[in-house]
């Protein structure tokens, strides 16, 4: 007759028992750190995605309202790495009687990802403070990150057909600023490629103006 276990006798584990349940805790570990990471990189995606848009979103609006109502904008121009681009909107003078129309100066710059918009009135020359407007830009690659058509040319006689939605004999008979960027946040980037109309601007539209003396010299 063989040995009699007592009630409460613990023999322990076998080294086998051991190295599989060490198995099974090592997928279930791989399984929830997996999901886990997953996650965490969908959130931070839709974090990315919700920042970028909401900046692209508000410049577009502040763009879009400003250059709506412009009467003059300047050629692009590049002044080491800053791009510079000038445009003048007609604002009542504050305080006057007689409701003098007077032009406000913008001016955006683009620099190393920034974009910023600075503001001055006649007739001084010199920006104020600039505002940012967008952070993490990028220009598109083989464009400049702004473009203008001035009313009356043909921007796109030399363009495949179909590629900017219009024939190749189009003519704006307004101002047309084009803006492209793509828009960087982590590893999401959003592509900002956009046109703005100067509604107050025509083919008799001077293509200078005191506005441009703003501008650092090249």
């Amino acid at each position: 007759m063989g040995p009699v276990r007592r009630n409460g006798d613990d023999q322990g584990f076998s080294l086998t028992e051991i190295m599989v349940s060490m198995s099974i805790l090592s997928v279930v570990m791989v399984v929830v750190m997996g999901g886990i990471v997953h996650i965490y990189s969908a959130v931070t995606r839709t974090d990315n995605s919700s920042v970028a848009r909401d900046q692209l979103g508000a410049t577009f609006q502040r763009l879009d309202k400003e250059l709506r109502y412009a009467q003059w904008v300047s050629a692009p121009g590049q002044v080491g790495g800053r791009w510079y681009l000038e445009y003048a909107i007609p604002t009542t003078a504050s305080g006057s009687a007689t409701g003098e129309r007077l032009e406000g100066c913008h001016q955006l710059t683009y620099n190393n990802g920034v974009l910023t918009l600075a503001t001055w009135a006649l007739p001084g020359t010199t920006p104020g403070t600039a505002t940012t407007l967008a952070t993490g830009l990028t220009p598109m690659t083989g464009a400049p990150p702004f473009t203008v058509h001035a009313a009356g040319a043909i921007p796109y006689a030399s363009a495949s057909p179909g590629t900017a939605g219009v024939g190749r004999n189009f003519a704006p008979e307004h101002a047309q600023v084009r803006f492209r960027f793509n828009s960087t946040q982590g590893r999401l980037s959003l592509p900002y490629d956009v046109v703005f109309t100067a509604q107050n601007t025509s083919r008799n539209t001077s293509a200078l103006n005191d506005c441009s003396k703003g501008r650092p010299a090249s």
